[in-house]
């Protein structure tokens, strides 16, 4: 009877993730025509050139990799991670954004693309951007510019700075 009961556990546990939605092809339908997928970091640093000269980007929205190395710097556990994305992908908001001001200032708020998915469909895009990009926030050219001013501004707790806001 255990054997069984096993197997049938088992069975509907395959079942239950062959048929999962995949994150990737979640991306593909609803994020794809603002977001980048990849990005080389060569185009990065071309882009935050223009941003920086006030010309317009050529992408509608930042690319993944940054995105998602921004994201974990504020929420590095998956599962906070994911709570955060499903959240503000359904209801997003100047004041929820993780993003840089200027990032904000450019590309404004992403509309709610989260209402027209299902629940499953949120946490699949959700974890598979943070599966996919194993990239630091440091490692991107805004997050070494932002790191280079943290250490020259050499801050206390009480200082106030905006670098300080970052949720642990």
């Amino acid at each position: 009877m255990k054997t069984l009961k096993a197997l049938f556990v088992g069975v509907l546990a395959f079942a239950t993730s062959s048929f999962a939605v995949d994150g990737f092809e979640v991306y593909k339908k609803y994020c794809s025509s603002c977001h980048l997928s990849e990005i080389t970091m060569e185009k990065m640093k071309e882009i935050e050139s223009m941003v920086k000269a006030g010309k317009k980007p050529p992408i509608k929205a930042p690319p993944f990799p940054e995105v998602s190395a921004r994201i974990k710097y504020f929420y590095p556990k998956k599962e906070d991670f994911v709570k955060f994305v499903v959240d503000y992908i359904t209801n997003p908001s100047a004041e929820k954004a993780k993003c840089l001001p200027m990032a904000l200032k450019k590309f404004g708020v992403m509309p709610p693309i989260g209402k027209n998915m299902t629940e499953e469909e949120k946490l699949a895009v959700a974890s598979w951007l943070y599966d996919n990009y194993n990239k630091k926030w440091e490692e991107f050219p805004m997050g070494k510019m932002k790191m280079m001013d943290m250490k020259m501004h050499h801050c206390d707790k009480n200082c106030g700075c905006k670098h300080k806001q970052r949720e642990e």
